[in-house]
């Protein structure tokens, strides 16, 4: 069973690794099909919002939509 608390913590984890400037989260990013041509530097530079890490942690758990 999925603890919601956890995967809050997890999106939150993801906004705080793009502002600090952790390449190693652009794969994770480019899992949206938004973001998917863009490379590590351009998905550091661009706008990265809590609802944006929040779909990339639905999917990685098996959401859809």
């Amino acid at each position: 069973m999925l603890n919601l608390d956890n995967l809050k913590k997890q999106a939150k984890l993801l906004v705080k690794w793009h502002r600090g400037r952790n390449y190693s989260i652009g794969e994770r990013i480019r899992i949206l099909p938004r973001y998917r041509k863009l490379t590590d530097v351009e998905v550091l530079a661009l706008k990265f919002a809590l609802s944006d890490a929040q779909e990339i942690i639905a999917l990685e758990t098996g959401f859809k939509s």
